[in-house]
């Protein structure tokens, strides 16, 4: 890419952190373009330059113009380069980024045969400017590269420390930690030739243990180097002492976050200034790094650290981490507080953004304020149990619960929102004891009538849920309507709604008649405000009702219906209940193939987060097994593992759009081609064997497999191979020509 600019563009900037290897590209890239186009090259170093108007002269002796006459440097430059191609690499223009720019400008103007390349923290600004971010050095293997090549990264560190000393060997097992080494160290050429030389005595794993403390560590840089790129330090230093006094310190209050960060962030840990514009200067002067598609911002680990260092010893750092404490604190209070309505998927997503953050500042509440940490905890309940993280909050609630001197009124809706995650895990006996807690401190009086009116709807909800997993839904069914009660009386109708669906559930358990009335009331509130993911889990236990009652297509729609409006969530915990009553209707159907690999993609989820169907209790269990065991029967023991095994393969979002995908052969405007191609792919054939079989050229048949997967709404080719095994059913005809 950076050798196409150079062919058509007058001039190049190279950007980056210092360390990022700038130079060493520039000077790469000039020499291809020399040996390429045949033209003259010359090479000048800024760096001793702190007099800007001592530049001129600098490009005149770099150039090798004995001129001792009183012209114009610039004229002088302009004379010896004129009417012939050539390049210019001016390397190190920050420090006098004015002076370099007009400079620059004037050359350009005057020579338009002449390419410049140059090298900055920041861009020149100047007109046709092209501007390449260098990026750093990955420590991820190559994608199709053979085997034993080693990463970019690896590869620099292995011939630093062998030029070190010669008898350093990368030993077999050394590679991964090599490259978490370099990856440590963001991929930074220097940092990383500065780590090589302490391999002459330290191990891979040592040095990176003691990465903590990097700019007292990786210090013995080469003699050769100019003086500030001897040491990590002296290199973070020059481009701290380039920034404004604002820009240094939005820099240092930066550093407090672990990763991307939005603006809103930034400004709450900046005091709530208005920091855009020193923002933007921090982004062009390779300080920060900007992500346009996400709108976040984020430090390498090695800017960072030494932003918290400075703000350490200035005596910032404390009030820097409260700041960012408040401000995720605040975040959190606000997805809790309006959680329900339209905007539920968002809140997921900022959230799950967020997730390092959020982890920082539990972290530092932690340590500073227990009833901060437990309020934190409380409000992250839907992150924790909708966003996927179920195993993360039980590890927190752990965590809060044992700090000492916390207040009742924050340690019970801690207490309750513990027991909800363990409930999802299957750990009955933990959330008992959770409930039994919660109880206990509410009962003493001490809590505010608001809270103590939202434990008691959340205690009877959860105890609910206990006693259905236990397997007694009639002692669920009570506790539910006591759970819906308290919600309706107490003037919050929104908080009745998890109650409702799971009493459709504890009834269907009965075989009740009219059980999927009370999942019917909360989806037609959940419509009514919009609540997409309460409308799913209603749909699921209305699904549900109507499996138990053998209303197959009743309970297909609607499970399918549920996948549907769980998009976006990521609920891993919805997605499942769902995707198991789509498959048990497969079974019941016949499907058996696409009911097993269903099954398999639901039990690779469940995997994920530590829980399987028979955490929800022996009813649903019971539905899971006899669907397993009709399966094997019409299967075999060796087909359905075999279908299962291809499902477990299937991602999350593949398992979701198999379940929707049509499901018979000849649907979806396949060709008879197509269906062919579709038929070799569940072969597991390439597209090149599917080429030569068929006797036609790679390029069609790949445009094929596009066409495929543009029908279907599919992503990968497991999705084809899965829909065309489920499809075997329908018809009982292979096109590859067996029946």
């Amino acid at each position: 890419m950076l050798q196409g600019l150079l062919e058509v563009a007058q001039l190049v900037t190279l950007t980056g952190v210092g360390g990022a290897g700038k130079t060493r590209l520039s000077m790469r890239a000039a020499n291809l373009r020399l040996e390429s186009a045949g033209i003259d090259g010359w090479f000048v170093s800024l760096e001793s330059v702190q007099d800007p108007q001592r530049l001129p002269r600098a490009v005149v002796r770099a150039l090798g113009l004995a001129d001792q006459s009183a012209r114009d440097p610039l004229d002088v430059v302009v004379e010896a380069l004129r009417d012939r191609p050539a390049i210019l690499v001016v390397d190190n223009c920050e420090h006098i980024i004015d002076a370099a720019a007009a400079f620059i400008d004037e050359l350009l103007v005057a020579l338009p045969d002449l390419t410049v390349l140059a090298t900055s923290r920041r861009p020149l600004e100047l007109d046709g400017e092209r501007v390449f971010a260098v990026p750093p050095l990955s420590a991820e293997p190559v994608v199709g590269s053979a085997p034993d090549r080693l990463p970019d990264a690896v590869s620099l560190l292995v011939a630093r420390a062998r030029a070190a000393d010669a008898a350093f060997e990368l030993g077999p097992h050394d590679a991964e930690s090599a490259a978490e080494l370099c990856r440590a160290l963001d991929g930074l050429p220097l940092a990383i030739e500065l780590a090589a030389t302490r391999l002459r005595t330290l191990s891979i794993a040592d040095l990176t243990s003691r990465l903590a403390s990097r700019f007292t560590l990786l210090q013995s840089g080469s003699r050769s180097a100019v003086s500030r790129q001897r040491t990590l330090r002296a290199v973070v230093d020059w481009s701290y002492e380039l920034c404004t006094q604002e820009q240094r310190e939005l820099w240092c209050a930066l550093s407090v976050f672990a990763g991307p960060f939005d603006l809103a962030a930034a400004s709450a840990v900046a005091d709530g200034g208005d920091v855009l514009d020193a923002l933007d200067e921090l982004v062009a002067q390779s300080v920060v790094e900007a992500d346009p598609e996400t709108g976040r911002f984020r430090m390498l680990e090695t800017i960072r650290r030494y932003g918290r260092d400075r703000a350490e010893e200035d005596g910032r750092w404390p009030g820097l981490t409260r700041r960012h404490l408040d401000h995720y604190a605040a975040v959190a209070a606000e997805s809790s507080a309006h959680w329900y309505g339209p905007g539920q998927a968002d809140t997921i997503a900022r959230l799950r953004a967020d997730r390092a953050e959020l982890h920082a500042a539990l972290t530092t509440a932690s340590a500073v304020d227990t009833d901060l940490a437990l309020e934190l905890f409380s409000n992250l309940r839907y992150h924790w149990a909708v966003g996927g993280f179920i195993p993360e909050g039980r590890a927190w609630a752990t965590r809060v619960l044992a700090l000492p001197g916390a207040s009742p009124a924050q340690r019970v809706p801690a207490l309750v929102n513990a027991a909800w995650l363990a409930l999802l895990q299957g750990d009955l006996p933990e959330a008992a004891r959770r409930l039994d807690e919660a109880e206990e401190q509410a009962a003493r009086g001490s809590l505010a009538p608001e809270r103590l009116a939202a434990t008691r709807i959340e205690v009877h909800r959860w105890r609910g849920t206990l006693e259905n997993f236990s397997g007694r839904p009639a002692e669920a069914a009570r506790e539910f309507e006591d759970s819906i009660r308290v919600a309706q009386h107490s003037g919050r109708p929104e908080e009745a709604l998890l109650a409702q669906f799971q009493l459709t559930a504890a009834l269907s358990h009965l075989r009740q008649a009219g059980a999927a009335r009370h999942a019917s009331e909360t989806l037609a509130y959940a419509e009514t405000i919009h609540d997409n993911w309460m409308r799913a889990h209603a749909q699921w236990a209305i699904a549900l009702a109507a499996f138990v009652e053998n209303d197959l297509d009743t309970a297909d729609r609607l499970a399918r219906q549920g996948l549907v409006d769980e998009r976006g969530f990521d609920d891993p915990v919805g997605e499942c209940l769902m995707l198991e009553v789509v498959s048990w209707v497969e079974a019941e159907r016949g499907a058996a193939e696409r009911a097993a690999t269903l099954l398999g993609a639901t039990d690779a989820r469940w995997r994920s987060i530590g829980s399987s169907i028979w955490a929800f209790g022996p009813h649903l269990g019971g539905h899971h097994d006899r669907c397993v065991d009709s399966l094997r029967r019409l299967l075999g023991d060796k087909g359905y593992e075999r279908f299962f095994a291809r499902g477990r393969d299937l991602g999350p979002a593949e398992a979701v759009d198999l379940a929707l995908a049509d499901k018979t052969v000849g649907t979806g405007g396949l060709s008879a081609r197509e269906h062919e191609v579709a038929a070799r792919i569940h072969r597991g054939m390439s597209n090149r064997e599917i080429a030569d079989e068929l006797v036609l050229s790679v390029r069609t048949v790949d445009t094929h497999v596009q066409r495929i997967l543009g029908k279907l709404g599919f992503t990968s080719r497991a999705q084809i191979a899965a829909w065309y095994e489920a499809s075997l059913a329908s018809t009982g005809t292979d096109y590859v020509g067996r029946t």
